[in-house]
Parts: C-alpha cells; structure tokens; sequence
C-alpha cells in the first residue's frame, strides 16, 4: 500500500512531498503530513499562492506583475530555508526505506517525525533569510 501511493512516475522512485512554511526570519512554521509522491503538485500547493503565468495572454496586467513578483520575492527565501534543511540533513535527500513510512502508536509515519525534527533542529540554527 505504501509503495502504491508513493510511486512517483516522473522520478521514477517512491517519493514524499511536503508542504513547508517559513516565517519573515526564515524559521519553519508549518510543516504539512507527508503525501504520497502520487499526489500531485496543483494538490500540495493548493494553500500557496503562486506567481501568474500569462496562460495565453500576452502579458500581465501592472497590478498582476507586481503580485506575481512579491510571491516570487518569498518563495526564494522557502527555496532556501528547503535547501538548507536538506544540505544539513542529507538523509533528506536520499532515498529512504519504505520502513519510514511505518506508523507507530501515535499512528504518524516515521519520516513525517524525522522531518518535523530536522525543521526543528533547522529553526536553532543561524536563519536562511537574512535581514536587510
């Protein structure tokens, strides 16, 4: 059951997806269940607003472009506080047994309690976003 809802098609391994929010200072404020890989994007971003895409159009409206960059001005900082939570725990980055999707008696998978940790041990360490 759980390689069946963790396949992944378009990496072509069992994978796991989570939604992350950080605050103004770059700590880890929300972290989502882990999905399964089988989920897809529009799914996990359905909470996340995204930049506009023109889809068809020419271009943008003024007040469109201007939305669109601040959305984008935050998730470079999402992206970063990502990679330094994968960089410093690089059991995130590989491919882990599909034991650490076992539940235990609180019936939460395994990885989900890894990464809440490894957020955890992220928001004690120097921020990724930086004050300007």
């Amino acid at each position: 059951m759980a390689r069946a809802q963790t396949w992944s098609q378009y990496n072509d391994h069992n994978t796991i997806k989570y939604l992350i929010g950080i605050t103004p200072q770059g700590s880890v404020s929300f972290i989502s269940k882990g999905p399964g890989g089988r989920t897809s994007e529009k799914y996990v971003k359905n909470k996340v607003k995204i930049p506009l895409f023109t889809k068809g159009r020419k271009q943008l409206s003024a007040i469109d472009v201007e939305s669109s960059r601040a959305i984008a001005n935050v998730r470079i900082h999402v992206e970063r506080v990502i990679g330094l939570l994968r960089n410093k725990y690089t059991m995130l980055q590989d491919i882990v047994s599909i034991d650490y999707l076992i539940t235990d008696t609180d019936s939460k998978p395994i990885i989900d309690k890894i990464v809440t940790i490894s957020c955890a041990l992220t928001n004690c360490c120097e921020y990724a976003v930086t004050s300007d």
